[in-house]
């Protein structure tokens, strides 16, 4: 046994006294046995089952097959014959494996959707492109197209060699001579041991005309037979999208392509839409296809679907995607072809068998191929015809002297005592020897380049006697002359290789002109994956959001059709105790970012919040983004792009942490959301603003405490950091809102106007091209519905971190402060009760106080209840009439 110290085992029998099988024993080393073996086996599967012969593009199965139905005699003229005969015979006489497989190949060659031109015309079920199984052997029926009949044509004219069965009880062809360039007209697909082909299928008369073109010109490029080759051709049709892997493949052997469904898009109802889809790509399982569709729909990857149908018939394919109202067909088509077989990639490997050895090769190698096959089929079969013309040429020859000599041969016949001396003698009498036979006339004229044979001798005792009449020896003598015509006519086919060309390209166009149609697959340039973002206009829209979270967005020419001083229109319909809290005026190609109370960010492009109508109410929030439990939205921002300079997101916690950061770090943000900034333990987000970095921060706390500061006093930031201090806070006091001013409030009022007046928006509207000037006034709220309004110059700008000063003066009276406002003269506000009580009011009501007032009663409060939010209305201020109502 082999060990470490003998790793080999010994190659020679061990000792004893032996059997009698001790003398035939052979060593023999087992690696390279193995290696010996597998390659026997590897070449067997390669040559004998996997890969197609280049010459006529059949395996062996098929070869076999074809060959025993065309021996059968089951041409297209014939009559069926049960497939289970066909099969049985063929798997007896040439392929001894199982029917299964000699089935599964027959069916193939029969269906119209595997085969560009099916070499079997079934009777019965044969399949269907949903994936059904064809019937039993048993219930079909086949017989030969004539397109496979023109593979099999002059087969029994010494065209291929021949070699015996498995069994040696018979002989099969080795190729068979096929007309038609079967390999790239019908493809072929295996695999192999270390190797696979798949040639898809072509057009015919595009490849017989790429083929008469290399006939004619051996030494044309890839780029003239591109001008007749414009790309696969399937039987199932669809769409060869872009170019550039078909060129790859016909060059080198190897590319990948893509293949789509052909899709359009119709008008089922008044607003109702549905996608129609009429061809599949190749060799994709179309009830397999709508059950993948139904799975995405059902799992929600694909929107906008309300029903799928397949209404496909004899008639045609038919599959009826229906659409929901509002439904974009454009983009569900787009995610159709991107998550289902309705776009499938092709990967082409032009692999075949060349000489008894695998090779891979370009498109004009294939077809070079083809040829040099039919260039030695036709001089094979035009040197049997000049051999089987040359014989009948010298028969005819012995009749024609005979009848010169018709008396005497009469005359020798029935003198001869049987048929051999009958043909003896006549060969001796016409060598212009003596016989025992009195004949009379002229003796016959000898030709000693010709002379009389036994052949001839026996052609004429075979004659019949009409063939004596005057029309019969006419007729061998018109006979003789055609036939010396046809000898002419193979001897110069023979001898001119340009005239063999011709004959090929000849019987090209003969195959060109029975069996040639019309491309069905159409070919287009490749173009770029479509987006819900390329089918959105790009305008102006007014996102409104309720104070209970709901999102709308409305063209705002919704808003721009009154007349100055109008009564305006309902903005947003909304329940009873919910009103409208933001309004942004922002693209519908812009950002907005929702940031919520545990420091994460989530965003949405603006076209996502739903378009419903001036008086819809909306989406909430939490059916646009993937909020986490128990996750509350704070700030909601618009942004124009995310990748633009200068631009910050200021954050502010409950705890007095403060954070700038870069607006390019939320540039990528993800479904699931980023986080914004990290939380501590026992804090939460208050709000987030965006600022150019040149902004006054202000923050106000529950106290009564307010700090105003630099915001370059912070510095930027990465998303992951805690942030700063930003005020310094009592026990048990927190932060209960932030306002951001500019240094020069005058200037930047100036700049934001200007910006405004070019986008078309109204007065003091927020939108997603500027930093928004809220106003210089501070709006503080008290718990028990008190409230003030003061300059924010009144508050002395100080370093961040301090403990800041008093903002309001709280007592039992006014209560604890709940949340400050920027406000102007002009502004709306709206307060909010624990108990969902309401009151809204201009801020010019509210008496301007110092900071150190308790402020006035803005709201009646109940006993037991308190104020819960203080929100600034959004502007509803356009040209003098009310954007909201």
């Amino acid at each position: 046994m082999a060990d470490e110290n003998n790793p080999q085992l010994p190659l020679t029998p061990p000792p004893g006294d032996g059997g009698p099988g001790a003398a035939n024993i052979q060593p023999v080393n087992i690696e390279e046995e193995m290696r010996r073996s597998y390659l026997d086996y590897s070449m067997s599967v390669i040559i004998g089952r996997a890969l197609p012969d280049v010459r006529d593009g059949l395996k062996p199965v098929h070869r076999r097959l074809l060959y025993h139905m065309y021996d059968m005699g089951l041409l297209h003229n014939r009559k069926y014959v049960k497939c289970a005969k066909v099969v049985g015979e063929a798997m007896g006489k040439y392929h001894p494996h199982g029917d299964a497989a000699l089935y599964d190949a027959l069916v193939r060659m029969a269906q119209t959707f595997s085969l560009r031109y099916p070499l079997v015309d079934g009777q019965g079920n044969f399949g269907s492109v949903d994936g059904d199984p064809p019937a039993a052997m048993r219930y079909t029926e086949c017989r030969l197209t004539t397109i496979a009949e023109d593979l099999n044509v002059d087969i029994d004219k010494q065209t291929v060699d021949f070699v015996p069965t498995y069994d040696d009880s018979n002989i099969e062809p080795v190729v068979l001579p096929s007309r038609i360039p079967n390999l790239l007209v019908n493809g072929s697909n295996g695999i192999a041991v270390g190797m696979a082909t798949n040639i898809p299928p072509h057009n015919l008369t595009e490849i017989v005309d790429a083929t008469i073109t290399l006939v004619n010109n051996p030494n044309s490029q890839l780029a003239d037979l591109l001008k007749f080759v414009q790309g696969p051709d399937f039987p199932t049709a669809g769409i060869i999208h872009g170019k550039s892997g078909i060129t790859e493949a016909y060059k080198t052997g190897r590319g990948r392509f893509m293949m789509r469904a052909k899709a359009a898009i119709e008008n089922i109802t008044k607003d109702r839409q549905a996608i129609i889809v009429t061809e599949i790509p190749y060799q994709v399982n179309k009830a397999r296809l709508i059950e993948r569709i139904a799975d995405l729909v059902n799992n929600k990857h694909i929107d906008d679907v309300s029903d799928i149908r397949d209404e496909s018939d004899r008639d045609g394919m038919r599959i009826v995607v229906e659409l929901k109202r509002g439904g974009e067909p454009q983009l569900v088509l787009n995610q159709l072809f991107k998550h289902t077989q309705m776009q499938e990639s092709f990967s082409m490997i032009l692999l075949a068998v060349v000489n008894g050895q695998p090779k891979e090769m370009g498109l004009v190698q294939a077809i070079k191929y083809f040829i040099d096959h039919r260039v030695d089929v036709v001089r094979r079969r035009t040197a049997h015809l000049l051999a089987k013309a040359q014989e009948r040429e010298h028969i005819l020859e012995g009749y024609q002297i005979a009848l010169d000599h018709l008396d005497n041969v009469i005359v020798i016949i029935r003198a001869s005592g049987n048929r051999a001396e009958a043909r003896e003698n006549l060969v001796v009498y016409f060598a212009g020897k003596k016989i025992d036979i009195n004949v009379t006339g002229r003796p016959p004229k000898l030709d000693p380049e010709k002379p009389f044979t036994a052949l001839q001798a026996e052609a004429i005792l075979e004659l019949q006697l009409h063939r004596l009449t005057k029309l019969s020896i006419d007729e061998i003598t018109k006979e003789l002359a055609q036939t010396r015509e046809s000898i002419a006519e193979y001897e110069s086919i023979l001898a001119s290789e340009k005239k063999l060309r011709g004959v090929i390209v000849k019987e090209l166009e003969e195959v060109k002109k029975n069996y040639g149609d019309a491309r069905r697959t159409r070919i287009e340039e490749e173009a770029a994956e479509i987006h819900l973002e390329d089918l959105i206009a790009d305008e102006q829209v007014a996102v409104t959001v309720s104070h209970g979270g709901y999102l709308k967005r409305t063209p705002i020419s919704t808003y721009r059709m009154q007349r100055r001083g109008g009564t305006g229109r309902t903005g947003m319909k909304t329940r009873d105790e919910d009103f409208v809290e933001h309004l942004f005026i922002a693209s519908t190609h812009a950002y907005i970012l929702i940031f919520t109370n545990t420091g994460r960010v989530y965003w949405l492009k603006v076209y996502e919040i739903p378009d419903v109508g001036a008086a819809g109410k909306g989406k909430h929030v939490g059916n646009l983004v993937g909020l986490q439990p128990g996750e509350t939205v704070r700030t909601m921002l618009a942004v124009r792009s995310l990748e633009e300079e200068g631009k910050y997101i200021f954050f502010a916690t409950r705890n007095g942490t403060v954070k700038k950061t870069d607006l390019k770090e939320f540039a990528h943000v993800r479904s699931i959301g980023i986080i914004a900034i990290n939380i501590e333990k026992g804090d939460e987000l208050v709000t987030a603003t965006l600022t150019d970095g040149e902004q006054i921060v202000f923050l106000a706390s529950h106290d009564g405490q307010a700090i105003r500061f630099d915001e370059n006093d912070v510095r930027s930031m990465g998303r992951n950091a805690t942030g700063v201090r930003g005020m310094r806070l009592d026990e048990n006091d927190y932060i209960v809102g932030m306002a951001t001013t500019p240094k020069d409030i005058k200037k930047a009022e100036a700049a934001v106007e200007s910006a405004k007046a070019k986008a078309g928006v109204p007065e003091a509207t927020a939108t997603d091209e500027t930093i928004p000037i809220k106003g210089s006034l501070i709006l503080s709220v008290t718990e028990n519905g008190f409230g003030k309004r003061t300059p924010a110059d009144e508050y002395r700008l100080q370093g961040r971190g301090g403990s800041g000063v008093i903002n309001v003066k709280t007592t039992a009276r006014n209560g604890k402060v709940v949340g400050i406002a920027q406000v102007g003269e002009d502004s709306e506000v709206m307060l909010i009760s624990q108990y969902g009580k309401i009151i809204r009011m201009d801020s010019s009501t509210i008496r301007e106080s110092g900071r150190q007032a308790q402020g006035v009663r803005l709201l009646q409060i109940e006993p037991g209840d308190r104020v819960a939010a203080a929100v600034v209305i959004p502007p509803e201020e356009e040209n003098g009439g009310p954007l909201l109502q």
